[in-house]
């Protein structure tokens, strides 16, 4: 009884804003007339074509000025690049032009893809725009854009709370028409369950906490995501998994409402490729930000004659367990030094069990992603001398230019007990994701959370917490990042690096250096 007059409360309120009724407004053809105009405006001359639109009604425009009468219309459009563009470059216009020109909201346009489309592409949206009457005419206002739910008005002298809140809706009751069609019934209806269930959600996470898809026990990504709720108010549970693929698809199922992800895996799963083929897009998958430098490690035993990754074939390599966002990585790392699969044999284990493989002559060669330091690494040299590889520099700039989430980067002299030369590598970033489940004010808690000043993750258990920053916090990011999580960081602090911004080629590294 307690949710029905919930509902009947929510219903009366939003009901007005339903009630115009669909019809009204100009034909398909005024639509797509005004839709092509303005993206000309929006973007350079000869880069989209309408080449499909669809009107999916209208609703009269609560907001008009008095004695005006408009109209928002709601149409289906689907657009072909006539050429090669990015959407996502800095110095031209991009998905800004697009969202301004189809009024499309923050989910309404698929089809961008990370790194610039091609020739051919089809982007589709769910768009809106504005109308007026001018006599017998419509004329086009501007796109009607994304406008959030808006709580109804209460005088700034009134009283604030649930109560005053419920009063104020109770007297919007009273004015709300009763016509209302049995089709927009329903679909009010659909929506006030899918927001009473989300508000249920909301306050389920609040009493037991919420799941955060992490990675293998002792993993870095475990020893981070309990560092980060170690001691905080924060109801958090961090899982053990098998990493980041695992984690991506926990996530996507709704099983977990946060997860840790290496940035490469990321845009994987965003875009619907390689190890997400059949998973198909993750357009809901958003950013909260980047956490730490990922950097690819290929170690073979100090008495191994290899000299450069392309010298592995023939060889086995531990590759990563499947479900690991690294075994991915590696397979790539190799194909761009020219080894396919038959020209190796993939043992597919984790780094620990390769490590041991390897101290005990199993494997020839361990293949990892991880931070550094790594602990792993650091106490198998007290097994064995172990070398790091250095990447060959055409793969390097090979796997940096597919734009998939990598940047150039250098393991350290120093970062292991005896390293005594920077390693040429690549690196991606280790990155917190969320995809739908989480409100816009519980993401931007995350978020400060995470990026605060003034906390040791470090003697909390974490490395690489140490290296988490405000001005690092957009660095390799490819995947759209949270609205609020934007908006929290821009609160706190610089914005730091640009998204996959390239970092300076280290020195030199190529015959391998020693780990002792």
């Amino acid at each position: 009884m307690r949710r029905r007059a919930l509902l009947t409360l929510l219903f009366a309120v939003l009901a007005s804003a339903w009630l115009a009724g669909c019809g009204g407004g100009p034909a398909a053809d005024g639509i797509r007339a005004g839709v092509e105009e303005r993206l000309a405006l929006a973007l350079p001359p000869g880069t989209v074509q309408v080449v499909e639109l669809e009107r999916r009604g209208s609703q009269a425009d609560t907001k008009a000025p008095a004695g005006e009468t408009r109209r928002i219309v709601y149409f289906d459009a689907r657009l072909k690049l006539l050429r090669d563009y990015d959407f996502g470059a800095w110095d031209s216009p991009g998905v800004a032009g697009l969202v301004s020109a189809l009024g499309a909201g923050p989910r309404g346009i698929t089809g961008i893809t990370s790194g610039g489309n091609k020739a051919g592409d089809i982007i589709r949206a769910h768009g809106t725009a504005l109308y007026r009457r001018d006599g017998e005419r419509w004329v086009g206002v501007l796109p009607a854009g994304y406008r959030p739910a808006e709580a109804p008005s209460v005088a700034t002298n009134a009283q604030t709370g649930p109560a005053a809140i419920l009063d104020a809706m109770r007297k919007v009751i009273d004015s709300v028409q009763k016509d209302a069609s049995p089709a927009q019934r329903a679909v009010i209806e659909q929506e006030l369950t899918t927001a009473h269930a989300n508000i249920r959600a909301r306050l389920a996470r609040v009493n037991e906490g919420y799941a955060i898809a992490a990675g293998a026990e002792h993993g870095q990504y475990l020893r981070f995501a309990q560092a980060l709720v170690a001691g905080t108010r924060v109801r958090a549970m961090p899982l053990v998994t098998h990493g980041g693929e695992e984690n991506l698809r926990l996530l996507r199922a709704g099983k977990v409402s946060v997860a840790l992800a290496q940035g490469d895996a990321a845009l994987d799963a965003y875009e619907g490729k390689d190890a997400f083929t059949d998973d198909g897009p993750q357009a809901s998958l958003r950013a909260i930000g980047s956490l730490y430098p990922e950097p690819v490690h290929v170690l073979v035993r100090d008495g191994d004659p290899a000299r450069s990754v392309s010298d592995l074939r023939g060889k086995r390599i531990a590759v990563g367990e499947r479900g690991s966002a690294s075994r991915g990585t590696a397979l790539r790392v190799l194909a761009a030094h020219g080894l396919a699969d038959k020209d190796f044999k993939a043992e597919e284990v984790g780094l620990g069990t390769g490590l041991v493989a390897l101290r005990q002559n199993q494997v020839d060669a361990v293949i990892q992603v991880i931070g550094v330091p790594a602990d792993s690494i650091r106490d198998a040299l007290a097994e064995m001398p172990l070398r790091l590889l250095p990447l060959d520099e055409k793969a390097i700039a090979a796997l940096v230019g597919r734009k998939a989430g990598y940047f150039r980067a250098s393991i350290a002299p120093g970062t292991y007990p005896g390293l005594s030369a920077p390693v040429r590598t690549i690196a991606t970033a280790a990155v917190l994701v969320t995809g739908p489940d989480l409100s816009d004010a519980e993401v931007a808690d995350l978020t400060r959370l995470v990026y605060r000043n003034g906390r040791d993750l470090v003697a909390r258990g974490s490395a690489q917490g140490g290296q988490i920053a405000v001005a690092t916090a957009r660095q390799g990011l490819m995947i759209p990042q949270h609205l609020a999580a934007a908006k929290a960081l821009d609160a706190m602090g610089p914005a730091g690096a640009a998204p996959g911004a390239a970092r300076p080629a280290p020195p030199p590294a190529a015959s391998g250096t020693p780990v002792r």
